[in-house]
Parts: C-alpha cells; sequence; structure tokens
C-alpha cells in the first residue's frame, strides 16, 4: 500500500475538524464487494476515475476511522478490524498494522478519546476497541464511553461468521470494563453530534451528524459502501441484512444530501472519501470535496 493511499486526510466543518485515519485500501473486483456490479458497468461511470475506480473496472476499497474534534471533545467513528483477531475474511485475519502509530501521527492518543461511536458492530467497524493484552483482550480507549444500540447488540450475536467471534473480541470487554453505553438509534450525543437511523445494512446501522457553526457533515458509516452506489444506489453490498430495506434508505438519504449539500464521508470510500452528492439525471453523482 502506498504512502499516499495512507496519508492522514482533514476536512473543517465550521469550527469542528474531521481526520481520516487509514487502516488499509486495495482495488478489487466490484463483484467481490457488490455482488450485482462488473466492470463494465463500473466503465459507464467515468467520473468514478482515478479517485474511486481503476480505468479497467476495479474499485478502491478502504478502511478508515474517523476522529471528530468538535466543542473540546475528541471522538473517533469506527475503529476498523484490528490486529491479531481471527477473522473470516482473509484480507482481514490476523492483521499487524500500525494503526496507533498512524493515530498518533494523526496527532492522538488512545488515552485523548473520550467517545467512541459506533455506526454498526461488523468486524471492521470495531476491531481497536480492544487489544490483546496477554491472553485476554482489553479495552484501547479506556477512558472513552463506547456507543452501541440495542438493535446492533442482538444482531452481533446472530450474525457470526465462521471461525470468528467479534462480541467475544471486540465488544463483551467493553461491557465487561463497564465502558458501553447502550443508547437509541437518533440519540443526541451532545452539542454538535447526533446519530441518524439508516437501516437495512444491518438492523439498527446509524449514521453520525456533525453540526457547526451552520455547515454539517454526515458520517455514512456503511449505508452507502463506494460511490458506484450514487450513480446505482439499487446495488446491494454483499453483507446487507435486508437488501431492500438497505436500498430504500439509500434513496432517502441521498434525496436528503443532495438537497441540503451537506458534506459527506463515507467509511470505506478510497483516496478521496469526503464530498458532495448532486443529482445527475436520474441518480446522482458524488463530488470530492
Amino acid at each position: 500500500m502506498s504512502d499516499a493511499r495512507i496519508a492522514t486526510q482533514q476536512w473543517k466543518v465550521g469550527s469542528a475538524t474531521i481526520t481520516s485515519v487509514v487502516e488499509s485500501e486495495d482495488d478489487i473486483p466490484p463483484g467481490f464487494l457488490l455482488p450485482d456490479a462488473t466492470e463494465q458497468l463500473v466503465q459507464q461511470h467515468p467520473w468514478l476515475v482515478p479517485d474511486w475506480a481503476t480505468a479497467d473496472g476495479l474499485i478502491g476499497l478502504r478502511v478508515q476511522a474517523f476522529v471528530v474534534e468538535i466543542g473540546g471533545r475528541t471522538v473517533l467513528v469506527d475503529p476498523c478490524v484490528g490486529n491479531g483477531k481471527t477473522r473470516w475474511l482473509a484480507p482481514w485475519n490476523m492483521l499487524d498494522i500500525p494503526f496507533l502509530e498512524r493515530l498518533a501521527e494523526a496527532g492522538f492518543v488512545p488515552p485523548g478519546v473520550e467517545l467512541v461511536v459506533h455506526t454498526h458492530l461488523h468486524a471492521d467497524h470495531v476491531g481497536w476497541d480492544t487489544h490483546r493484552v496477554g491472553d485476554e483482550w482489553v479495552p484501547t480507549f479506556a477512558n472513552a464511553r463506547h456507543l452501541y444500540t440495542e438493535a446492533e447488540l442482538e444482531h452481533v450475536r446472530v450474525f457470526v461468521l465462521p471461525g470468528e467471534d467479534v462480541y467475544a473480541d471486540s465488544i463483551g470487554p467493553i461491557f465487561d470494563a463497564g465502558l458501553a453505553d447502550v443508547i437509541e438509534p437518533d440519540a443526541d450525543l451532545g452539542p454538535g453530534l447526533r446519530l441518524e437511523p439508516t437501516p437495512g445494512h444491518t438492523p439498527g446501522h446509524t449514521s453520525l451528524w456533525v453540526e457547526s457553526d451552520g455547515e454539517t457533515a454526515l458520517l455514512l458509516g456503511d449505508f452507502m459502501h463506494h460511490p458506484l452506489q450514487f450513480a446505482e444506489p439499487h446495488l446491494a453490498e454483499i453483507a446487507d441484512a435486508d437488501a431492500e430495506v438497505a436500498r430504500e434508505t439509500r434513496v432517502h438519504m441521498l434525496r436528503e444530501l443532495a438537497r441540503t449539500g451537506a458534506l459527506v464521508l463515507g467509511a470505506h470510500f478510497p483516496t478521496r472519501p469526503a464530498g458532495r452528492v448532486v443529482v445527475d439525471g436520474d441518480t446522482w453523482r458524488f463530488v470530492a470535496e
């Protein structure tokens, strides 16, 4: 992975700052992520190249966390896959990546994180919540409250892939340490932060609004996985729990985001993950910020 693909990126939303800290980024066949997508379909949307796709129709896939600095608080959103964890998906299995070093290079250390927000509880959104000490998984952000919705907690207990236990290695230890709060999917998280229910990919999936000085941004989580879905919102992602609800969420939110002009940040968007949604004929297009 080139240095450009892991470089720290930062955006201002009023007086708030959002920083991307990258764990990994790769080019993959589109069908690996979006089963009904093909290289030829990607090539029908030349605006995707070069930031989000290659000329031959591969798509970029990034795993990244966002750090939101707002009102004197440091908030970590969706802390990636994590190291040393047994995962069903081979590229995520037993990682050894200097993510915490990259976090520090961006200006953040675990004791300074006050809040950890999860848009949902798939393995690539909770992993760095814990790290191994001896034979145990212990909290990484020991001074932070970690937020969960009840629907997500129920889902993660039944959505179990072979050979992995996300609850046991990345969620249970947070509850055991008394650092967990179960909240509503539309919760107000304090000045400038509120959750937006965006179900479908998982039953309790949420997105995070950031609002400061009259400007707004939305951290999507996984209700959108790739900018191709702006032009092709019918495309389901391979792990969507309810593909039809996920499609309805995408269309509803795309209309709203195009109307408001809010900054949009995709958890898995590669290279240039922040931008605006614009109407493009009968669908939409993503314009990098």
